[in-house]
């Protein structure tokens, strides 16, 4: 397990602002926007406004109405004004849903309530966030099943691997294939592919024989395994990899946008479509296109990640921020050509 320490959060300031939306920053642009000033976080608001000032060692971006933020070595949860509601505590915390958050003390990870009481006691090695009623968790068999905000486990641990409920549906593993369940745990597509990116809009991406398709909600393959890596459909496109590059096709299997774009698991260097755009890169640059595959907001960025609201978080090489619909920078506000 990775220790939460001050040098692993060293590690990743450059690009904790923009991870945040992937571990929960379900916001709005009227919530506060965490930001780094001079190695200290704060929160702006959608002008670029310091609203919070940067006096925390760490922070997330809030959801449900609370932030995680660090004091020395540990983190609680702050409201909109900046004070601490529960109180620094835990080695790690992580965003609100539906009403509990996961935190980790004493190297076990349980759940709280937004007044800071253990409603699942720390007991287990890793946990999800709660969706549609249920989290996924890791006893110490090491093992995945699902427990309820009652702390109930509704699905015993069976599962190598465990994702989040998303439309009713689960993607589970066992061994080294994955199949989907629903909320009973009752298996609705067969342990059958070598992986699974989820299912979104009742279309699933699967991997099988190195190759990516797409399958309906039933298993059914609505566009035959031929691609190297796929990502799910988001606004009727889908992005996948053909010969090395990456394009959008529609729900047809046929591109919408030719593959021409690049792509890192190491950062954002791709996202899904979301307000009309998608980040994209070309020659080490990100931008954001259109449907039409043209860069509406031309390859500045070293990466970036989906509008919501209106609002993107990008990063240059040394530092992360925000942009606006136009590409105007909302927070530094200076260009980030850096």
């Amino acid at each position: 397990m990775i220790t939460r320490s001050s040098s692993w959060r060293q590690a990743v300031g450059l690009i904790a602002l923009c991870l945040s939306f992937r571990v929960g920053l379900a916001q709005n642009n009227r919530d506060p926007l965490p930001v780094k000033v001079n190695d200290r976080w704060g929160f702006i608001d959608s002008t670029g406004e310091i609203v919070i000032p940067a006096r925390y060692d760490f922070a997330w971006g809030f959801a449900e109405g609370l932030a995680p933020a660090w004091k020395g070595q540990q983190a609680g949860y702050i409201d909109k004004s900046g004070k601490f509601i529960i109180p620094a505590q835990f080695q790690y915390a992580r965003g609100f849903s539906q009403g509990l958050a996961e935190v980790e003390l004493g190297e076990e990870w349980g759940y709280i309530d937004k007044q800071g009481n253990f409603v699942i006691p720390p007991r287990y090695p890793e946990v999800r966030s709660f969706s549609e009623g249920l989290a996924a968790v890791q006893a110490g068999t090491g093992l995945w099943g699902y427990v309820d905000i009652k702390g109930v486990e509704t699905i015993p641990p069976q599962f190598t691997l465990a994702w989040d409920f998303f439309e009713n549906v689960a993607a589970v593993y066992r061994g080294d294939r994955c199949g989907f369940i629903d909320l009973s745990g009752t298996v609705l597509i067969p342990f059958q592919f070598s992986a699974c990116s989820g299912i979104k809009d009742g279309v699933g991406a699967v991997r099988v024989d190195g190759k990516w398709g797409f399958i309906n909600s039933k298993g059914e393959f609505m566009i035959t395994p031929r691609f190297e890596d796929a990502e799910l459909f988001f606004e009727g496109l889908a992005a996948v990899e053909s010969n090395g590059k990456w394009g959008f096709i529609n729900r047809s299997g046929e591109f919408a946008i030719p593959p021409q774009f690049e792509y890192s698991r190491a950062e954002p260097t791709i996202t899904e479509f979301s307000e009309g755009l998608a980040g994209a890169t070309k020659n080490k640059k990100f931008g954001y296109i259109d449907k039409q595959g043209n860069f509406v907001i031309p390859p500045r960025f070293r990466t970036g990640f989906a509008f919501r609201d209106g609002i993107a978080q990008v990063c240059g090489t040394d530092h992360c921020g925000y942009i606006d619909r136009t590409g105007q920078p909302i927070w530094p506000r200076d260009s980030m050509k850096k």
